[in-house]
């Protein structure tokens, strides 16, 4: 068996060469990049608050897309910058302290009090052990006598951690559809 390879119009496969080092081609993989990372955003924003209970509005504001330029090395990131979020502030939270022995109408009652704030985090309700809730915000005393305030979510781990869900997820997409995207925005300036 034998290969033979015959080349003919040569016009065309010089034109295809010039167009494959020619800015236009950079320019467009940097578009399908940049493409990639604002799809990445949009299932970020859905992944991170359907699991941390924070509303989408919220994700989405902090959440923003630097683009890449055109260039050698092209880096397309979406970034989250936040402050951590307290307990109180989407958790709703609800504690009593009952400190009246006679509430139940007979003297030498117990006196009880919840063993911590009850408040929803991570989508989940539950007592918070330890913590009490005072002036609008959830804390814990600490062993030194501090008074330590209680978060719920930290939205740029959530993004960034590695092994975490969305970081996961991320990666899984990646793999899916970063180079189709690529390739047919290049496959527009090769074959116009």
């Amino acid at each position: 068996m034998k290969l033979v390879a015959e080349l003919s119009r040569t016009s065309d496969f010089s034109v295809l060469v010039q167009r494959l080092g020619s800015p236009q081609m950079v320019a467009a993989a940097a578009s399908g990049l940049n493409e990639h990372a604002s799809e990445t955003r949009r299932q970020t924003i859905t992944r991170v608050s359907a699991f941390t209970g924070v509303p989408a509005g919220r994700v989405s504001k902090v959440t923003k897309v630097k683009k890449a330029r055109p260039g050698g090395v092209m880096i397309a990131e979406v970034v989250t910058a936040d402050k951590a979020i307290g307990l109180e502030e989407y958790g709703n939270p609800h504690w009593v302290r009952d400190l009246n022995p006679v509430a139940d109408g007979k003297f030498g009652g117990s006196v009880s009090s919840m063993a911590g704030a009850e408040a929803t985090a991570w989508n989940r309700r539950r007592v918070h052990r330890g913590t009490f809730f005072a002036k609008g915000v959830v804390w814990k005393r600490e062993p030194s006598g501090r008074l330590r305030k209680i978060f719920s979510t930290v939205l740029a781990n959530e993004v960034a951690k590695p092994g975490w869900r969305n970081v996961l997820g991320a990666e899984a997409f990646v793999q899916m559809d970063l180079e189709r995207r690529v390739v047919r925005h290049v496959l527009r300036v090769v074959a116009p």
